[in-house]
């Protein structure tokens, strides 16, 4: 009886110890779970790594690039999204380039790249701007560097641009920090917008003449965002991909904008007006725009409208937005 009662007292001991156990309170693996769950929406970036570029051409990057070549604008994309480059362009404007960049060795003009000395820094990815760069592919593929071309121009250019970077560097939550402020900011802007949309139209003024810009330019993409009526919109371009279209005083005229909006490559805001007074101002149809009696002639600046401006695309939004639309968002001068 007693080893009956030895046995039941056993018993009920270890139950008793396990229903403690049962009960005791969980560990906490919550840090552990939010880091998995994160871990599983994360972007990792992989190599290889199989690209197709802005030219159409499929790239394959065997490692991670360690020494790359950016041209153009695309220095300073790299840069944003935590890359960097082992050489640069010559640029007129100096405090354009990105921290650090000033004592790179240099590789030529934008539009004029030296090849041998491209070659001779032996990178690992050169990133070229389509349109600009495409008779160099040949020859950075036949000395087996890898080359990607991209093409920057309109906001979900940069978009897309910004992920390919921040993909290739490893610095996919930067990109997305970046592009998650542009969206942002320019989504408040256009929630602002007035019911009644207006007319411009967006001059091109070189030292050579003066045309109209179309949608597919930096300009003109902004004004599609703004939902404003480009006048030049169906246009047929100069040539195939071009972004301006030859000057009409007929068309503007029977359209008659509400704005005139400028972009110009010309080294300053004087010579371009020295070019529309030649070109546009002796034509008595000129002084009976709308606009120009309205003075709504507006100049666009180079920093924005010129060259894309990457992530400040909202910039460009927000000025033209305050171009057109002083009485909604202020004037460009504030």
């Amino acid at each position: 009886m007693k080893k009956f009662v030895g046995m039941l007292l056993t018993v009920m001991l270890i139950a008793a110890l396990a229903l403690t156990g049962c009960g005791q309170k969980p560990q906490d693996t919550s840090k552990d779970n939010a880091q998995s769950a994160a871990g599983e929406t994360k972007q990792e970036t992989v190599y290889p790594m199989t690209i197709k570029d802005d030219a159409g051409r499929t790239v394959e990057l065997e490692k991670k690039p360690e020494k790359i070549i950016a041209l153009g604008t695309f220095l300073n994309t790299l840069y944003d999204v935590g890359g960097k480059s082992i050489a640069r362009c010559d640029v007129g404007d100096e405090s354009t380039l990105p921290e650090g960049t000033k004592d790179l060795p240099t590789v030529g003009k934008v539009y004029n790249i030296n090849m041998e000395k491209v070659v001779s820094l032996q990178p690992d990815l050169v990133i070229t701007e389509v349109g600009i760069h495409d008779k160099y592919t040949s020859v950075l593929e036949t000395n087996k560097i890898p080359v990607i071309s991209l093409q920057m121009k309109t906001y979900d250019d940069v978009i897309r641009v910004y992920e390919l970077l921040g993909k290739v560097c490893g610095n996919t939550e930067k990109a997305d920090e970046l592009i998650g402020n542009m969206k942002k900011n320019t989504e408040d802007i256009v929630s602002k917008l007035p019911d009644t949309h207006k007319k411009v139209v967006i001059l091109y003024v070189t030292s050579q003449d003066v045309s109209v810009k179309l949608d597919n330019s930096i300009a003109g993409n902004v004004a599609q965002i703004l939902k404003i009526g480009n006048i030049a919109s169906g246009i047929k371009p100069e040539g195939m991909g071009a972004e301006n279209a030859p000057f009409s005083m007929e068309k503007i005229v029977e359209s008659d904008p509400d704005v005139i909006l400028v972009t110009t490559m010309v080294a300053s805001k004087d010579k371009a007006e020295d070019r529309i007074k030649k070109d546009l101002e002796s034509n008595p149809a000129w002084s009976g725009l709308r606009a120009v009696k309205d003075g709504n002639i507006v100049y666009l600046p180079q920093n924005l409208f010129l060259s894309n401006p990457g992530t400040k695309f909202d910039e460009a939004v927000e000025y033209m937005a305050k171009a057109v639309y002083p009485e909604v968002y202020g004037n460009v001068e504030e």
